[in-house]
């Protein structure tokens, strides 16, 4: 899809298809394509009265929610219609035409060059450091001077601001909505002109501050930026002057090959590795994520179906700053199912023996009594006789007694067997 003409889808028309996602009111067929609603211009939302104004532009695809407080004796909103960026106009070739396409008309605080109105723009996130910007419209018998605050929190540069010119909207190739001035007879296109010392887009009115039409000057920061500013004062007469906001967005494309096609859930991730947008191949196991912003670090990541495991890397980087990118494919297998050897009895431990009895030792040889006596020496056996007799009561001191008393009784019954042998004979 080309740079200049991206569809804008307003912020309703996101909300009410992540709605039906999230309800499951779609099929996986219908579910494929993801519109982030990037490129083309910002819807405006205005609350508020004078002098104290606020509201917030929606942008879409993943650029950060915008919100905004203005001090204005006037702040209005318009729909694009009659007065609009031409395709063909500097920011036209970028960003696309405007025409019917929002924006808004604002007056300073006060109608004299010391009451200027302030606006100043709040995102909750930085903001990218491309492919997106803004445009003054109108800058003729006025001034406005544009200053900002980076991501942490500091004054930007002015050469930061990314202030790419100045151009007349009337001065376009055709549609456009007006033809310029006519200056003495003669049809003229009015240009402001651009302080870079003090950040200031000044009117001209052809020398004189004449409140003229068409005379714009845009910008595409080049830096991230928390907050925007534009302080705007009345030159003479009773000007206003315009702002646009804009992106450049493109699109992802894909599929999901091998195992199961539909229903394989795919991911958009940031720089930060937040899931910007999810959805889920069709039936063909395609998938696009369209009109988001077109920066250098998203992430496509892809979760196989079930039974199914991917080939090779779930994550892939990709780069849209360039253009829309095709072909951000993965590949899945089928997860393969373990076989079983019909031959292996599955209750049987394979690492135990069937031959050895579990409860045998095999260390210890079953035929020697694991009971061996210490050997015994001779003092030892003396020391043991002597502790046997201390039990019995007597000691070594009665010792002899003891023996004699044994050497009369082996007397004795000498004799008795000698007389027996005799009485025999």
């Amino acid at each position: 899809m080309g740079i200049t003409l991206r569809k804008y889808l307003p912020a309703v028309g996101v909300a009410a298809m992540v709605a039906v996602l999230a309800f499951g009111g779609t099929t996986a067929s219908q579910a494929d394509m993801v519109d982030g609603g990037g490129g083309g211009y910002g819807a405006w939302q205005l609350a508020g009265q004078a002098p104290a104004y606020t509201g917030s532009v929606q942008l879409g695809g993943g650029f950060p929610q915008t919100t905004f407080a203005a001090s204005s004796r006037l702040v209005t909103t318009q729909t694009g219609a009659s007065t609009y960026l031409p395709a063909g106009s500097a920011p036209g070739l970028v960003f696309g035409s405007s025409q019917d396409q929002g924006y808004i008309n604002q007056r300073p605080l006060q109608d004299t060059p010391t009451g200027p109105g302030t606006t100043t723009y709040a995102f909750d996130a930085p903001t990218p450091a491309s492919a997106w910007g803004f445009v003054l419209g109108d800058i003729d018998a006025d001034k406005a001077v544009v200053s900002a605050l980076d991501a942490a929190g500091q004054p930007v540069p002015v050469a930061d601001l990314g202030f790419q010119g100045v151009f007349n909207y009337c001065d376009a190739p055709t549609p456009r909505s007006c033809t310029g001035d006519l200056v003495d007879g003669v049809r003229q296109f009015d240009l402001p002109t651009w302080d870079a010392a003090t950040g200031t887009l000044l009117g001209s009115g052809f020398g004189v501050n004449q409140d003229t039409s068409g005379a714009s000057g845009w910008f595409m920061p080049r830096v991230p930026l928390t907050s925007l500013t534009v302080t705007y004062t009345r030159t003479t007469g009773l000007p206003t002057y315009q702002t646009w906001f804009a992106t450049v967005a493109h699109d992802i494309s894909g599929s999901v090959s091998g195992c199961t096609l539909p229903g394989v859930a795919v991911d958009l991730k940031d720089a930060a590795n937040t899931v910007v947008a999810s959805t889920i191949t069709d039936s063909l196991g395609t998938y696009s994520f369209t009109n988001f912003l077109a920066i250098d670090s998203y992430t496509v990541s892809a979760t196989a179906a079930e039974g199914c495991e991917l080939v090779g890397d779930a994550n892939q980087t990709v780069d849209l700053s360039q253009g829309d990118v095709t072909g951000v494919d993965f590949d899945q297998a089928t997860i393969p199912t373990p076989t079983v050897d019909p031959t292996i009895d599955p209750t049987v431990d394979p690492t135990v023996d069937p031959t050895v009895d579990p409860t045998v030792d095999p260390t210890v040889d079953p035929i020697v009594s694991p009971t061996v006596a210490p050997a015994v020496t001779p003092t030892q056996q003396a020391t043991n006789s002597a502790k046997a007799l201390a039990s019995t009561g007597f000691t070594g001191a009665n010792s002899p007694l003891v023996v004699g008393g044994a050497l009369l009784l082996g007397c004795g019954f000498a004799v008795m067997a000698t007389t027996r042998r005799r009485h025999k004979h």
